[in-house]
């Protein structure tokens, strides 16, 4: 027998003989029971948009060794995202795909320290992120949850551009020099001309495709049945190096190189903000009905004596 149905009968059954004190312990617990069981039952899935932004950080040993170039902190735009979101207790899953902009931006130094230009690199990715939530808290309105994701993310657009007014630049000595009108070679750096928006690195030295782990946490409101307000800030790691093995090998030589050569690898940090609509939020609570219907020998008016009231008029006529 169901344990909610032994206690169902002791505490209403008159003609048990449990003391009054154990049937109201017995009576708590039923009701702790049916509320583990609603609050077990509830699940939460939801389909939304959002947008965001992310600060990218281009952690390139190349870059970092060359002296014509320092990191300067960046913001880009998550401009619109779609997601799905299911949530059980204790765990959900959440599919975010997302048109995702990273790549950080540099600036350009002369040869005595001074910001003459920037270099940025752009990465435009279509992004899939696939994550699991473990939620922290189960409220009825409100979950926070710890956040472990894999970004699944297609190249659409990739570039370095570089601008920089004329100045004079101290390029290391295994990097090329380029041969235009401009650049004169003197003893402690090299002339160059200005410079707008010159593409230095195209799109077919990435990789097309890219793959980031992320960890963060993300938190769902319910505004109400139908409507869920949700935060998600998370640290995206891209496994591995965007350029092609390709260009790699052309960075490795000794003279002649674009750039200095060392590893890098892309990694930013994304918030976030959207709006989901419900489409479930619950099981309904549908109350039990017995299929028997109830049936009792019982008359509902009380029975006469017959026997007595003829022996009371006998008496009479004698």
């Amino acid at each position: 027998m169901d344990i909610k149905k032994r206690l169902f009968i002791l505490f209403f059954n008159t003609k048990n003989l449990t003391p009054k004190p154990l049937r109201t312990r017995l009576f708590c617990w039923m009701m702790m029971l049916m509320a583990f069981e609603s609050v077990h039952g509830q699940n939460v899935e939801s389909f939304g948009v959002f947008g965001g932004f992310n600060v990218p950080i281009t952690y390139d040993e190349g870059l970092s060794k060359d002296p014509r170039f320092v990191g300067k902190v960046t913001f880009r735009a998550t401009p619109v995202g779609f997601t799905y979101g299911y949530d059980h207790v204790g765990f959900g899953f959440v599919l975010s795909p997302n048109y995702t902009q990273i790549g950080q931006k540099f600036l350009i130094k002369n040869t005595v320290g001074g910001d003459v230009g920037s270099r940025d690199v752009q990465l435009n990715y279509f992004s899939v992120p696939v994550a699991l939530k473990l939620h922290l808290n189960d409220l009825a309105f409100f979950r926070l949850s710890a956040v472990a994701a894999l970004n699944f993310n297609y190249l659409i657009s990739g570039s370095e551009t570089i601008s920089h007014s004329a100045a004079k630049l101290d390029y290391p000595s295994s990097v090329r020099i380029p041969t235009d009108p401009g650049y004169t070679e003197v003893f402690d750096g090299v002339l160059v001309p200005e410079i707008n928006d010159q593409e230095y690195v195209t799109k077919d030295k990435f990789n097309a495709f890219q793959l980031f782990a992320a960890v963060g946490l993300r938190s769902d409101f319910d505004l109400n049945d139908d409507w869920s307000l949700n935060f998600d800030g998370r640290a995206n790691f891209g496994l591995f190096d965007p350029r092609k093995k390709d260009y790699i090998e052309q960075l490795k030589q000794t003279s002649d190189a674009p750039d200095l050569y060392g590893t890098r690898h892309e990694v930013f940090l994304s918030v976030e903000i959207g709006i989901c609509r419900i489409i479930q939020i619950k099981k309904r609570f549908e109350p039990r009905h017995s299929s028997k219907p109830i049936v009792t020998n019982k008359s509902s008016a009380p029975k006469h004596n017959h026997k007595k009231l003829f022996t009371k008029k006998r008496k009479k006529k004698n």
